[in-house]
């Protein structure tokens, strides 16, 4: 088949999906027939993850096959977790073919229009199908920023694919002129990175070095600089722990910030922003002074000329001073989620990829995990749904083959995805599932008030993790303290599958939540 080919063409190795009959096994026998390794998951939803994270890992991009209706359906979650998320995908679905609709009612139901509104775009694959368009339909969900692209299969039709959206437009001379000048008059300048800047990171990264303001970075473009070196501030969220910094700033320089990344709170700083972008801003969200939209790395290297006048620590102090805040509302003795995530880096092997689910145990993580490169840090966060971590680690260990993969998930997370422990088994993948295991949704328990509904909305009976793990053949382990979880990491080799079952203390989630946005 020519999608397979196209496919394979571009350098895949790896597709993910969970077919139905007919066409959908026509297209996983042309992968296997053009050396595409195909892998079963047991959600639609976690082999778009699978499928997605692979590409953004592996700066490439390959399909998620899924069947007609429920595996449609059942596959929106994951497309949108790759289009809000800025990873690129293809989501393939069977469907009802055209010849046959007027009479055949059974799982039809318009899947264009489904998909359409969380894809880049969304057409079909048919008989007529060349590899010039299945190229076309790579290089839009490739193209900046990355994301979802749905074709449905109906051989009974020609292909079509539709295009996107316009090409942007390259910022002005002027415009470059007037940020030239306002980031050489700056005197504490503050630079915002975001998702933007992952394609060109190793440029930018030198110019910011040369540069010498501190740096924030987006959860998404964590490693942009070393997160232990002394230009990291630590993160931007737009939320309550960065905001010393930036309120003495007296120029905000946003490189690559894409406005899905910061939570949705008022901006509240006076200094000018100056956006660098690969895309022009499309959302009145950051007050920009001055956007400049092209190369990003030509941009940085071009207007990041002078050294700032910043001490050389000044990021480094910041950053400090907010992990000390965090920390502070957690007593030495309490097992609670910094002293899991503190213990597991300073276990964690320099070269591992760590996948990071949504809930309250990324407020602990996110700040304290010691990442020195993007992409080695990963997290939904366009889009933050639950259920991530675990075939986020699973597409991240098929894009680094050998590599160690640690999936930090909360256990409603996990409670989403639990089956795909199975598919991390039967790969024979070294990846390592920490459960932050304390029977609750706390980031929403934290929001809960009185007539929210009391314990019966949040909170879970207590479930063995670990025996469930070792049910489908995973070995793992519950631990209760930080003495129990450093022996079990001692023993670990990262080279296999592993759980480890963390029953940690929760009280100290509302105050990471109050240190990090203020609420």
């Amino acid at each position: 088949m020519r999608l397979a080919s196209a496919l394979a063409d571009r350098g895949t190795t790896v597709a993910f999906g969970l077919p139905g009959g007919g066409p959908n096994l026509d297209l996983v026998g042309a992968f296997e027939a053009h050396g595409i390794d195909f892998v079963l998951a047991h959600a639609e939803t976690a082999a778009c993850i699978m499928a997605a994270t692979w590409g953004w890992v592996a700066d490439s991009v390959t399909a998620a096959v899924v069947t007609r209706g429920p595996g449609a359906a059942s596959a929106v979650n994951g497309a949108a977790q790759a289009t809000l998320d800025r990873q690129p995908l293809l989501v393939v679905t069977d469907t009802v073919p055209a010849v046959s609709r007027g009479r055949v009612p059974h799982q039809r139901i318009d899947q264009q229009a489904l998909l359409a509104p969380v894809c880049k775009a969304s057409g079909v694959v048919g008989s007529g199908t060349t590899a010039a368009d299945v190229a076309h339909a790579a290089d839009i969900a490739t193209s900046w920023p990355p994301g979802c692209v749905h074709l449905d299969y109906d051989t009974s039709v020609g292909g079509t694919v539709v295009a996107p959206a316009g090409s942007p437009t390259p910022g002005a001379v002027p415009a470059a002129a007037e940020a030239r000048r306002l980031i050489a008059a700056a005197e504490r300048p503050v630079v915002i990175a975001g998702v933007g800047v992952i394609p060109a990171a190793a440029e930018i990264r030198s110019a910011l070095t040369a540069f010498g303001a501190p740096v924030f970075t987006t959860y998404q473009a964590v490693g942009t600089v070393p997160a232990e070196g002394s230009l990291s501030a630590g993160l931007f969220t737009n939320g309550a722990s960065e905001r010393p910094l930036l309120e003495g700033a007296d120029l905000i320089i946003a490189i690559g910030l894409d406005m899905v990344e910061p939570i949705p709170t008022a901006w509240t700083y006076d200094a000018p922003v100056v956006a660098l972008a690969t895309v022009p801003a499309t959302d009145p969200y950051l007050p920009i002074r001055v956007e400049v939209v092209g190369d990003l790395a030509r941009l940085v290297v071009e207007l990041l000329e002078a050294p700032s006048n910043w001490p050389s620590d000044a990021g480094r102090l910041h950053r400090e001073s907010v992990r000390t805040a965090l920390a502070s509302g957690e007593p030495s003795d309490l097992f609670g989620p910094v002293a899991l995530t503190t213990t597991l880096a300073g276990h964690a092997p320099s070269d591992a990829t760590v996948t990071v689910d949504a809930g309250a145990h990324f407020l602990a993580i996110m700040p304290f995990w010691p990442v020195e490169q993007p992409r080695r840090l990963l997290i939904s966060n366009g889009l933050a749904t639950m259920g991530y971590a675990v075939p986020a680690a699973i597409g991240a260990a098929l894009a680094r083959p050998g590599e160690p993969v640690i999936a930090l998930t909360g256990d409603g997370g996990l409670g989403m995805c639990l089956t795909e422990l199975e598919t991390i088994v039967r790969r024979e993948l070294p990846i390592l599932v920490v459960v932050f295991d304390d029977t609750a949704l706390s980031l929403i328990e934290i929001k809960q008030q009185p007539h929210h509904g009391g314990t019966g909305a949040v909170h879970y009976q207590p479930i063995d993790f670990a025996a469930v793990a070792q049910a489908m053949g995973m070995p793992a382990t519950v631990v209760t303290d930080a003495t129990a979880l450093t022996a079990a990491l001692d023993a670990y080799d990262h080279t296999s599958p592993m759980l480890i079952d963390a029953r940690i203390d929760a009280s100290s989630y509302p105050h990471l939540l109050a240190v990090t946005r203020g609420t």
